[in-house]
C-alpha cells in the first residue's frame, strides 16, 4: 500500500513538474526542477493518503486524490510564478542582496515544508492502520 500510494504519487509529480517546466518560463534551472518535483510528489502523497479514496482504482489505487491534490498546487504554483514581478532595481548589489536574502527564506521555508509533508504522510498512515 505504502509503495503503491508512492509510485502514484511519483508518477503524478513527474507529469506535472515535466508539465510546469514545458508550459512555465521560470522553471528552467535544475534546481528549480527538482525543487518543484520534490513538492509535487509530497504534496501529492500527502493529499492521497489524507483525502477520501475517490474516483476509479487503478492497480487498488484511488489515483483520483493524489492527481486532484497535485492538479492544484500545480495551479498555484504557475500562478505564483506567473505574478512575480522582475526587479527593477538599477543596483546590482542591492539586488543581489536581497536575492540572497530570498533564497535564505525560500530553502528553509522549503525544508520545513517537506518536513510537515513527511510527518502528514506517516501520520496518515498510523492513522489507517490504527
Amino acid at each position: 500500500m505504502i509503495f503503491g500510494d508512492f509510485l502514484m504519487a511519483l508518477v503524478i509529480a513527474l507529469f506535472f513538474t515535466i508539465v510546469l517546466t514545458v508550459s512555465g518560463k521560470k522553471y528552467r534551472s535544475w534546481k528549480r526542477i527538482i525543487v518543484i518535483f520534490l513538492i509535487m510528489l509530497f504534496a501529492s502523497w500527502a493529499g492521497g493518503v489524507w483525502i477520501t479514496p475517490v474516483g476509479p482504482a487503478f492497480l487498488g489505487i484511488y489515483w483520483l486524490s493524489f492527481f486532484i491534490v497535485a492538479l492544484i498546487l500545480a495551479l498555484t504554483l504557475e500562478t505564483v510564478s506567473a505574478l512575480h514581478a522582475t526587479p527593477s532595481d538599477i543596483d546590482k548589489k542591492e539586488t543581489r542582496k536581497k536575492e540572497e536574502a530570498l533564497e535564505i527564506l525560500i530553502s528553509t521555508s522549503f525544508l520545513i515544508l517537506l518536513i510537515v509533508f513527511m510527518i502528514v504522510i506517516i501520520v496518515g498512515y498510523i492513522k489507517q492502520r490504527g
